[in-house]
């Protein structure tokens, strides 16, 4: 990241450097490293980006547009309503009674219910039924 410096694009094998555009900006993104598996940047990386905090959806609205976007190409009027209401409460029983095979709380994030939708979006078309996908 330094001035005049170069990047080497190790995914496609290749070890040569390439000399980066004056314009060159790089944007990342990361989960907090409170996530199963994640760590924290190293300070020297750290310390050369702008850290956004964005909180956590929990709107009924807002969610009800993610149920949406994954559900309604494949369906005329999916349960939106019923889908987000079971989210949250999955969240809130998560972080007050439910304890799982450790005796750990779950934990649940926007990532669990995109999954889950996702799931959904494929398994539906192969003859599985709705209710039958949302239940698993």
């Amino acid at each position: 990241l330094e001035a005049g410096g170069s990047l080497a694009l190790t995914e496609k094998g290749e070890a040569d450097a390439v000399p980066r555009h004056p314009n060159f900006r790089l944007f990342a993104a990361m989960n907090p490293p409170t996530d199963f598996g994640k760590k924290e940047l190293p300070a020297g990386i750290r310390s050369r980006l702008t850290e956004l905090y964005v909180p956590r959806l929990s709107s009924p609205e807002d969610l009800s547009l993610i149920v949406i976007a994954y559900l309604g190409p494949l369906l005329p009027s999916p349960p939106v309503g019923p889908i987000v209401a079971f989210y949250q409460a999955a969240l809130d029983a998560a972080a007050t009674t439910l304890l799982d095979g450790a005796d750990q709380r779950p934990e649940y994030s926007l990532r669990t219910l995109c999954r889950a939708l996702s799931y959904v979006r494929a398994a539906v078309p192969l003859g599985y039924g709705l209710h039958r996908c949302l239940y698993d």
